[in-house]
């Protein structure tokens, strides 16, 4: 048996070349991500971009000067990232992310790197005909938000941590609802949401956002989608 987790790292690991500024995402895979850059060498001379703060600490403990700041106008070279669904859509995959409540930042990291990947195991791939998906909102509009939401009918739920009471707070500052959609028109869906004012982003991943997704199983095997083609 194998980790999945440690399968996808390694092909994303040989991914990475000669790349010199790496983007991070957030998460466990992620994490795994990280523990084979430093087993390898590959947190020396590189600079590394990170999606949250968790990210961050997560390399600066192991290379304390390899993580330069999102603020600087750095572009990645490749950027690298887990997700907690991957989804079928007519129009291709749909990845849905923000399980950890970074998604705004792996957003902005996404949608500006030279190259994309995604990384994840194959229970990760939703079949269901409708999934919850995080929904970051800026404090002032939180309840406006949540009650145009309901009378949607995306079933908000705003998202709480055992470490405090209320919404959880992002790094931005801002807080999570997660909602619940149907899966078979997601990216429209994106698109209607991001015109309510007071939502800053969503968990919706679609085709513009990403290059290569990367799934692994049990097994030690791999599965590679490109953009726009199916591979493996």
């Amino acid at each position: 048996m194998y980790d999945p987790k440690e399968v996808v790292a390694k092909y994303a690991l040989s991914l990475i070349e000669d790349r010199k500024v790496i983007g991070l995402g957030t998460g466990k895979t992620v994490r795994k991500l990280i523990e084979l850059l430093a087993k390898e060498g590959y947190l020396e001379h590189r600079s590394f971009i990170t999606s949250s703060v968790d990210t961050d600490l997560q390399v600066s403990k192991i290379s304390p000067t390899s993580v330069i700041s999102p603020f600087s106008g750095v572009i990645p070279e490749i950027y690298i990232d887990s997700f907690d669904f991957l989804i079928e859509g007519e129009k291709g995959k749909i990845l849905i992310k923000g399980g950890g409540g970074a998604l705004l930042r792996e957003k902005v990291l996404s949608f500006f790197s030279k190259y994309r990947v995604f990384i994840g195991e194959t229970s990760k791939m939703f079949s269901g005909i409708a999934v919850n998906v995080p929904v970051e909102i800026v404090p002032a509009a939180f309840s406006l938000v949540r009650d145009r939401l309901s009378f949607l009918g995306f079933r908000p739920t705003p998202r709480e941590s055992n470490g405090k009471i209320g919404p959880l707070v992002t790094d931005n500052g801002n807080v999570i609802i997660d909602i619940y959609l149907p899966t078979d028109d997601l990216c429209d869906k994106e698109k209607e949401l991001r015109g309510i004012p007071g939502i800053v982003e969503t968990g919706i991943f679609c085709e513009n956002l990403y290059d290569t997704i990367v799934v692994g199983d049990e097994e030690g095997r791999i599965q590679v989608f490109q953009r726009g083609r199916d591979g493996s």
